[in-house]
């Protein structure tokens, strides 16, 4: 007899245990969902939610960020179509390469400053934390100057 009161007692305590998971998952769910702020449940009973005119809070400060942000000029990340020139470059359009932070970018414009300008490619090695296999993602994705513009040759031409 009490063998089986322990057996009771074992799943009764685990099912509590499973419950209160569950609860716990639903409330970082609820967190996660409202973009971070939880609101509180409605007071009197009533399950339907409350009507409101105003956007939810993550709409709103997704749109506030936009709004203050001025217009990207770039895509997010850098591409062969859209290289980061290293000698114009600022520490946004660096931090546009893969594996180079705001600490990195800062360094690689450190550097810039002073050797003058990048010769090579090359010259990335002397960052800290750039390596050959860095620099061999990063190749494709950078150009030391903007190539010179045929246009202007071929006005001077008769």
């Amino acid at each position: 007899m009490k063998a089986a009161s322990m057996d009771r007692r074992s799943l009764v305590l685990r099912g509590a245990l499973v419950l209160c998971g569950l609860v716990v998952l639903s409330l970082v769910g609820r967190f996660a969902v409202a973009g971070g702020q939880v609101s509180p449940a409605p007071v009197g009973g009533s399950a339907e939610p409350i009507a409101s005119s105003a956007p939810p809070p993550l709409v709103v400060a997704t749109a506030i960020a936009d709004a203050s942000a001025p217009p990207v000029a770039h895509a997010p990340h850098a591409s062969e179509d859209d290289p980061v020139y290293l000698n114009e470059a600022t520490v946004d359009d660096l931090r546009r390469l893969p594996g180079i932070g705001e600490k990195r970018a800062m360094a690689v414009l450190e550097l810039r400053k002073k050797l003058g300008r990048f010769k090579q490619v090359e010259d990335l090695l002397r960052v800290k934390g750039i390596g050959r296999s860095t620099l061999r993602k990063l190749r494709p994705l950078v150009r030391i100057d903007h190539a010179p513009s045929s246009f202007g040759a071929e006005a001077g031409s008769p």
